[in-house]
């Protein structure tokens, strides 16, 4: 089998995309590269990955059924919630962050700063601070 260099930082991220052992580093090149998954070799029993856990947007996993959330100055609160293809908002799904939430306020605006998620201490932080880790 053909090999590659790659730095360890590179390593690194690919071996924290793995969501279990199943999953090996070429199904996570394969994923970013937008290639289909492999395909069993003749003979062999095919090892079946575990349906996408996550909604991937700008490079932030977010897993499915994730609850975001805004809290308007006048006490409103929206909620959608991130679905394998996106962001349901009331019922409809959208491509992203910046959609859902231009359809919770009817202008646009920068959905990374509308929405809020629960942090991993149960306090609400704003999607845009997932970018950065």
């Amino acid at each position: 089998m053909p090999t590659i260099e790659i730095d360890f930082e590179t390593f690194k991220e690919i071996t924290r995309r793995r969501p279990n052992e199943a999953v090996t580093e070429g199904d996570v090149v394969r994923e970013a590269l937008g290639l289909p998954p492999r395909a069993p070799a003749a003979g062999h029993r095919a090892t079946v990955a575990p349906a996408t856990q996550f909604w991937l947007s700008e490079g932030v996993k977010f897993p499915i059924g994730t609850k975001l959330e805004h809290r308007f100055r006048d006490g409103r609160i929206v909620e959608a919630m991130v679905k394998e293809d996106g962001v349901e908002f009331n019922g409809v799904t959208y491509s992203g962050l910046s959609p859902a939430g231009s359809a919770a306020t009817g202008h646009s605006l920068n959905g990374w700063l509308f929405w809020f998620v629960r942090g991993e201490d149960g306090r609400l932080v704003a999607a845009d601070t997932l970018r950065s880790k």
